[in-house]
């Protein structure tokens, strides 16, 4: 007889594949089940990508779909992240073709996905650096917004994305080439923003633990650059604090 596990495992193949079977009978309910399975899961990445879906057509989307959930089915019983593979899905899948691109603009659209259920945390203002002594300045810690979501791409799937908040919208000239940007909570809605490469540099080094004297050698800033940049991140709410 076979384990409560086991019969687990085949009922989950069975939703997936039309051929499986795991002793549900009449047949007939398991179609059922699969449907309603099929139909929810297609209905995540619908309203997660609507940008993606929008730009390759419903038919097209849909076979991606149903590529995408025989590879990365969902292990979730939340459906908000279902699409949390479909980026990487596609890097594989349109791997060396003229839509490769597509892959960043998930990745974009995951983005704003994942930061939408992220929470805003009060922020602090440029007077948090005054409360460091001088010298150790350079050596200050940034806390950023929970939600901050950093994205760069070769194609410009920045702009596509934003033109493609209107119906209708036309095609994105691929020659406009690297964007980089970022997405957050607000407490009105998320935030996609383009990033000047240079900010997109500097946050990144912040993101991944660097001082802001590393940082700023990262993001090869000078003195008065520097200045500009952390008058953005600060009049942005992006710091929620600083430490030495």
């Amino acid at each position: 007889m076979a384990s409560l596990r086991e019969l687990q495992r085949s009922f989950a193949a069975a939703l997936r594949e039309p051929g499986a079977g795991c002793g549900v009978r009449p047949v007939a309910n398991l179609e059922i089940y699969r449907n309603n399975t099929d139909h929810s899961f297609r209905s995540a990445l619908e309203l997660g990508f609507p940008v993606l879906r929008r730009r390759v057509g419903d038919d097209y989307f849909r076979q991606l779909v149903r590529e995408y959930r025989g590879r990365f089915p969902s292990r979730s019983g939340d459906l908000h992240w279902a699409g949390r593979d479909f980026a990487t899905f596609l890097d594989t899948h349109l791997a060396g073709g003229d839509y490769h691109w597509l892959a960043d603009l998930a990745r974009l659209e995951w983005a704003r996905e994942s930061a939408a259920v992220g929470i805003v945390a009060d922020a602090v203002g440029a007077e948090a650096l005054a409360a460091l002594p001088a010298e150790r300045l350079e050596h200050a810690l940034f806390a950023l917004q929970p939600s901050l979501r950093l994205v760069e791409s070769p194609y410009p799937v920045f702009s596509v994305w934003l033109a493609n908040q209107a119906e209708n919208a036309s095609p994105v000239d691929q020659s406009k080439g690297f964007e980089c940007g970022m997405a957050r909570a607000r407490t009105d809605g998320v935030e996609v923003a383009v990033l000047e490469p240079d900010v997109f540099s500097y946050l990144s080094a912040l993101a991944s633990g660097r001082t802001l004297g590393e940082a700023m050698t990262h993001a090869g800033l000078d003195g008065p650059r520097l200045t500009q940049v952390l008058g953005i991140l600060f009049s942005a709410g992006l710091v929620t604090g600083v430490s030495r």
